[in-house]
């Protein structure tokens, strides 16, 4: 089938669910005329619940994980720290723009509806061909993709704990179906959560946010406690082995840039934002900023206590912290990496439903 057809087929089906879910000025058989009004999304989201919907999709696992790779590309923790800082600003400013298309386009959809409203005007046929193919890949590769290897991160947080008591009753080649299976429990939770009401997931998700808040609150404490007792000799280092390679400086924007994503979440459900106008812009103005702030606190919390080759050999820079700070209480950061991935897939499963 040619990319006209589908493109053709796939209008028609929209026009058709388009007159399905809103007609007006339908005439009666009687004779009589009623107006029905168009189907919208009930406005549950409040201004604290829209915030938290910014900081579930930002803050999963990446804070945890990525800050080795920044620094191993910047090559100093004078630099990784700009890289952190620069690109907590390059994602406000992003999102800045996003509030201003929100408003302006105050439908559910982000990207997809900016696009169907910029260039669907322009050609009957081709106009829509961006939003078109956006929302193909998005709903059927992109995320997907990203719910199901936060579902795969949220086991493996899930099993390590408990990995000593699976070994002993079960044989090692059960250690992949368990963490399986621990996926497809979350998925289904997740689900279930999503498809019983809108208000449940808010009420789940700003527990969640709240948590993931704590438990960066908890990072920075414990680095705040060494730095408060001296132990400077790490961040002294200063710009000491900087890169200045592009390639390297690139790369280390990319993993920093990775650990920001979900700066986006709050216009892909612009139609349940109560007044919109207004608790759009203000949410992304107290969200994003707020996560840029705890990620460059937090990398300062790791850089205070371990040194540039600790992070930058440390497969999860985050437990390696905790075995370090926290001594036996180090458990605390595996239970905050799981259920800060489950917030997350949960936050971006809830966001890609608004896109059909």
């Amino acid at each position: 089938m040619e990319m006209k057809e589908i493109v053709r087929l796939h209008f028609e089906a929209r026009d058709s669910l388009k007159k399905w879910i809103s007609v007006k000025d339908k005439k009666l058989k009687d004779g009589n005329e009623k107006k029905i009004e168009k189907v919208m999304l009930r406005r549950e989201i409040g201004l604290w619940s829209a915030v938290g919907l910014i900081v579930s999709v930002m803050i999963g696992s990446g804070i945890f994980i990525s800050p080795s790779s920044v620094l191993e590309k910047s090559g100093s923790v004078g630099l990784c720290l700009i890289v952190w800082a620069v690109c907590g600003l390059i994602s406000y400013l992003g999102a800045l723009a996003f509030a201003e298309l929100g408003t302006v386009v105050p439908q559910s959809g982000a990207e997809y509806a900016f696009f169907q409203a910029a260039f669907t005007p322009l050609h009957r046929l081709y106009g829509p061909l961006p939003s078109f193919t956006y929302i193909w890949v998005i709903v059927l590769m992109v995320r997907p993709a990203e719910v199901a290897i936060l579902v795969l991160t949220f086991a493996e947080y899930i099993y390590n704990p408990l990995a000593d008591y699976f070994n002993t009753h079960y044989s090692d080649s059960t250690e992949n179906l368990i963490k399986k299976l621990i996926a497809l429990l979350a998925i289904g939770i997740i689900t279930f959560i999503n498809f019983t009401s809108v208000k449940l997931y808010v009420k789940i998700q700003n527990m969640f946010s709240s948590f993931k808040i704590g438990a960066c609150l908890v990072v920075i404490a414990g680095g705040m406690y060494y730095l408060g007792i001296g132990r400077t000799k790490h961040l002294s280092t200063g710009f000491e082995g900087t890169k200045t390679n592009v390639k390297d400086l690139v790369l280390a924007f990319f993993s920093g840039l990775w650990s920001f994503d979900g700066w986006t979440s709050v216009t892909v459900v612009s139609e349940e934002i109560k007044s919109p106008n207004r608790n759009i812009p203000r949410s992304i103005s107290i969200g994003v900023p707020l996560v840029t702030l705890l990620y460059f606190l937090m990398n300062v919390a790791y850089m205070t206590v371990l040194s540039v080759k600790e992070i930058i050999e440390a497969p999860a820079v985050g437990m390696k912290f905790a075995e370090e700070a926290f001594g036996p209480l180090s458990f605390i950061i595996p239970i905050a990496v799981a259920f800060s991935t489950f917030s997350c897939g949960m936050s971006v499963q809830f966001g890609v439903s608004r896109y059909l």
